[in-house]
């Protein structure tokens, strides 16, 4: 199983008066059309070849859309199989790379 796990800067959200579901909407939009399981709030899962691959793009479009999106997010942790890492910078990075922002 794999997983990702969006952590929210709460400090940040309140400053804009907004709301984790507010921020998460789109996400699980993405989620729900590509049969990703929100497992509870902000934390995402899907088994099977494909998993990793629709996890990070769920990051990708979240920031790829609104790259502002960045400053509400503390983290966000893949998990694939117990091997996490934080993959917010470098999914920020290669949509710098790629010229997607």
């Amino acid at each position: 199983m794999v997983k990702l796990t969006f952590e929210f800067d709460k400090a940040e959200i309140a400053k804009a008066g907004l709301t984790e579901d507010e921020l998460l909407a789109e996400v699980r939009e993405y989620a729900k059309k590509n049969k990703i399981s929100e497992t509870s709030r902000g934390v995402f899962e899907k088994d099977g070849e494909d998993a990793v691959a629709m996890l990070v793009m769920i990051g990708v479009e979240t920031l790829r859309k609104d790259l502002a999106y960045m400053k509400y997010v503390k983290s966000l942790v893949l998990d694939d199989d117990g091997d996490k890492e934080d993959c917010k910078e470098s999914v920020r990075d290669w949509l710098i790379e790629e010229r997607l922002i």
